[in-house]
């Protein structure tokens, strides 16, 4: 009697066990269909998941302490597939987000060269409105000294008429120089604006990004950074500070003005003199190297002087 209830509590006792064992291997089984199925993470970790399925599939013909380290592995291998798939997916996310950043960045810094040349057209808008006044201003004073000397000539024109005339005339003559100032100004600033717009607006070379600093960041023959330079550095910074992850190198130029080695020389400290002004800005020395080209790379003719203020210049290049 006793051996047949002993024989009862182990048949219960396996039972049990044999259950608990089912239920560990189809709540694998689920796991596993539940994670493969999943859309995203279908076109990566296959090796895993194949691993994970081969360890799972081998658990239905394992028992007893075989079978509890084969629940361990496939349960390693399933957790395995699912890291690498979620791993490779962020990589991959993480890669269309910075390309969809660098693109929003490219329009953003093409937006800002559009603006720049509205506000170069506008300029240049407002000088010929002054070259306008300026010659309105010359016609007058023309015609009261016309008037003038024809009223005196013909002796109807007293004194007082006369000296009234001529200051009408000085006055003229005043207001013609003031036009003339104020068109000269705003050529001045028209000259600034372009030489922005040809400086600031990042391209992408071979190389990678370049933002070129052109020859009004320095005093002529000096390695100095205007202070109106220093004070402006904002954009700069901006265009780095989108692409942390990216070194930096510095490439000085000159024109073809004086010998070859003092032209390096030259580039060189203007290099090292804009990677400094970086350094100051929070940017990791490490990321940055700095060169001087010379006169060895022109962008334009040397012949003019305009080819040479072309020539004398920094470029930044973000490398990829």
């Amino acid at each position: 009697m006793k051996k047949i209830v002993v024989l009862v509590v182990l048949t219960g006792f396996f039972s049990v066990l044999i259950a608990k064992e089912n239920l560990e291997l189809e709540s694998l089984r689920i796991e596993f269909d539940n994670f493969i199925t999943q859309q995203k993470y279908k076109p990566y970790a296959k090796a895993e998941k194949a691993q994970a399925k081969a360890a799972i599939e081998a658990l239905y013909n394992q028992r007893g302490e075989v079978k509890n380290h084969g629940v361990y592995m496939a349960r390693y291998h399933l957790t395995k597939a699912k890291m690498t798939a979620e791993s490779a997916y962020l990589e991959d996310a993480l890669k269309e987000t910075e390309a969809h950043l660098q693109t929003v960045n490219m329009q953003t810094l093409k937006a800002e060269a559009q603006l720049a040349r509205m506000e170069a057209d506008r300029a240049q808008l407002l000088i010929k409105l002054h070259a306008e006044e300026a010659e309105r201003a010359r016609q007058e004073k023309q015609t009261a000294l016309e008037l003038a000397n024809q009223k005196a000539s013909e002796a109807e024109m007293t004194q007082a008429e006369l000296e009234a005339a001529q200051a009408y005339a000085k006055a003229q003559e005043k207001v013609a120089a003031l036009a003339k100032e104020e068109a000269d100004l705003a050529f001045a600033e028209i000259e600034a604006l372009r030489m922005q717009l040809e400086s600031l607006v990042a391209k992408e070379t071979d190389a990678g990004l370049m933002m070129t600093l052109g020859d009004f960041v320095f005093a002529s023959g000096s390695a100095n950074l205007k202070q109106a330079a220093v004070d402006n550095f904002d954009r700069v910074m901006q265009f780095i500070n989108n692409y942390p992850n990216r070194n930096i190198r510095i490439e000085g130029h000159t024109d073809s003005s004086g010998s070859e080695d003092l032209n390096e020389k030259l580039s060189k400290k203007r290099a090292d003199a804009v990677k400094q002004l970086l350094i100051q800005n929070g940017i990791a020395a490490e990321r940055i190297s700095a060169i001087g080209q010379g006169e060895a790379h022109p962008v334009a003719s040397n012949n003019t002087e305009a080819g040479k203020a072309k020539n004398r210049r920094v470029e930044i290049i973000l490398l990829k």
